[in-house]
This record gives structure tokens, C-alpha cells and sequence, in this order.
């Protein structure tokens, strides 16, 4: 029954992309360029609610959860926790790192030039004014900083509907049935589902096969990470961050560098792979580490080889 229930869970939430992005694919849309589609831009985002949309249905249909019950369901019973907004930070400040590691491995390897001055942000700039910027855009890409806490909190709201659906409802099915491949195989699970928005242009310009199997790479290994602040946190607050804070700080490319390949350069091409790499190797340490306290805290403990780190996780 769990196998069936996961298996219309991932139908919904898949039909429901290509739902919503197919009139886009058929019309040959570009996502790289939001202003000339509009309608397809918004589509994408729309498409971000279909996992929770899918996770939503599942649970009061299939699952008969009532009331509060529903919440549990789906991971949002314990959203705002002490632990949650501790271990959330920390996840912000590790999306970051990843997105600036993989700049700093794109300027070492020559793929990468640092040069605002030549950024796609500012040739957007003078072709929707007509004139320059008016402060040099080093300048400009230092003030979006400031802007940076309303950019995560707008973003966290969409990518909730996919935290929602992935590792609020997703995981704790996966981690019951196959503990040990539950994160890797939520993340191929999460990477597949993107393949109409990548066929659209997302992230790599790369509207094939080829490009679909490199954003399945990343999200499985940053549906690892991702997954692994779900069980260790407790709390899909962690989750919600760590993802807006990768979408939110890769948009500063666009006003710090010039025009490159972003099948190389960016936290989830090449270079970002290395960095997710050394981070899950991390991971790997950090949990061989917390092996001895399984008997004092095995609640805590960062691990897709057993139980849930809360059973109440589980519908």
C-alpha cells in the first residue's frame, strides 16, 4: 500500500509539471529569458506548488488524514522549532557556501571572469532604460545585499511547495521503506521531476537528455544534504532555507559576472558538483562520528540507515 500511495504521490506531482509547462514546450518558450515569457516564467513557479499540491491530496485521500493530522502528514507539524531556526541557519550559510564555492572553482579553473561591468544584469539594464545604471553595478550588486532577507522570504514561500511535497511527505515514506537509499533516491526522484522546466532552459540552456541528467546529478546529491537536515533537524524549516538560499544566491551571478557556460560554473553545474561532493563527504564524517551516541540520542542522529529521527514523522 505505502508503494502504491508513493507511486501516485510521484504521478501527480509529475503530471502536474508537465501539465503546466507543456503549452511552454510546445510553443518553444525560453525560461533564460523571463521578460520576453512572461506566462512561462510564471507557469515554472506555479509548478512549484504541484509537489505539495500531490502530498496534500495524498494524505487526505489516500491516507485519510483529518485536521491536524493532515499537517503531520506532510511534514508541517513542527515547522517553526527552536532547533529548526538553529539548524536553519546554519543551512543558509551552507547554500551560500556552495554557490560561492563554485564561483570560487569557476574563476580557478578560467571559466569565470569577475566583471559586473559586463553582466547580463547590466545589458538587461540598458536595454530596458535606454541609459546606463546609475551607479557602477559592483556598486548596484552590493545594495541587492540588502534586499537579501525579503529575496529568501519570498523565495522560502515557493520553494515550500516543493520542500512540502519532497522531503515533507516524500522522505519519511522512502526512509520506511528503503533506509539506507531513502535521500539519494528522494533527490533522483526531485531531479527527474524537473525535466519540462530544464527542456525549457533552466539552469544549463542545455534542452536535452544531457541536461536532464545533469540537474538529476545535483538534486540527488543536494537532496542528500537537504534530506539530511530534514532528519536531523526535525523540521522542514531547514530545508526551506537551505533551498531559497541556493536559488536565492545564484541570482548574484547575473550582476557579478560576464556571459559563461552554465553547463561548467555554478552550484549546480560542474563546479557545484564538486562542492556538493566535499560537502557530502562531510556528511559521511559527521555521521561515522555520531555512530557511538546512537544508544544516548539516536533522535539526533543524521542518518538515512535507520528509523526516522522522529517517529512522528510518519504517517
Amino acid at each position: 500500500m505505502q508503494v502504491a500511495r508513493i507511486i501516485m504521490f510521484i504521478a501527480l506531482a509529475y503530471g502536474g509539471a508537465w501539465a503546466l509547462l507543456t503549452p511552454a514546450l510546445l510553443s518553444s518558450a525560453d525560461l533564460r529569458d523571463p521578460v520576453g515569457s512572461p506566462g512561462t516564467y510564471l507557469a515554472t513557479v506555479a509548478m512549484m506548488f504541484t509537489p505539495a499540491a500531490s502530498a496534500l491530496l495524498v494524505a487526505v485521500v489516500l491516507e485519510r488524514h483529518r485536521g491536524r493530522s493532515v499537517l503531520r502528514g506532510v511534514g508541517l507539524d513542527a515547522f517553526f522549532t527552536r532547533r529548526g531556526w538553529r539548524i536553519g541557519l546554519w543551512a543558509t550559510t551552507a547554500a551560500a557556501a556552495l554557490v560561492v564555492g563554485s564561483w570560487a572553482l569557476g574563476l580557478s579553473f578560467g571559466w569565470l571572469e569577475l566583471d559586473p561591468e559586463r553582466s547580463p544584469l547590466k545589458t538587461l539594464f540598458v536595454q530596458l532604460t535606454g541609459d546606463e545604471p546609475p551607479l557602477p553595478m559592483a556598486a548596484l550588486a552590493a545594495l541587492q545585499l540588502v534586499n537579501l532577507p525579503i529575496g529568501l522570504a519570498v523565495t522560502s514561500v515557493a520553494v515550500a511547495g516543493e520542500e512540502v511535497g519532497w522531503r515533507g511527505w516524500l522522505l519519511p515514506r522512502l526512509v520506511e521503506l528503503a533506509p539506507r537509499w531513502a535521500l539519494p533516491l528522494s533527490g533522483l526522484i526531485w531531479g527527474v521531476w524537473h525535466t519540462p522546466a530544464i527542456l525549457l532552459g533552466l539552469n544549463y540552456d542545455q534542452r536535452d537528455l544531457l541536461g536532464v541528467c545533469m540537474m538529476t546529478v545535483a538534486c540527488t546529491g543536494v537532496g542528500v544534504l537537504i534530506g539530511w537536515l530534514r532528519l536531523r533537524s526535525r523540521s522542514l524549516l531547514p530545508c526551506v532555507l537551505a533551498h531559497a538560499g541556493l536559488n536565492v544566491f545564484t541570482t548574484y551571478q547575473s550582476a557579478l559576472f560576464p556571459p559563461f557556460d552554465p553547463r561548467l560554473v555554478g552550484p549546480l553545474p560542474l563546479t557545484g558538483w564538486i562542492v556538493i561532493a566535499a560537502m557530502l563527504v562531510w556528511m559521511g564524517v559527521a555521521r561515522r562520528r555520531q555512530r557511538g551516541a546512537v544508544g544516548q540520542g539516536a533522535s539526533d542522529l543524521p542518518t538515512p540507515s535507520g528509523s526516522l529521527p522522529n517517529r512522528r514523522l510518519n504517517a
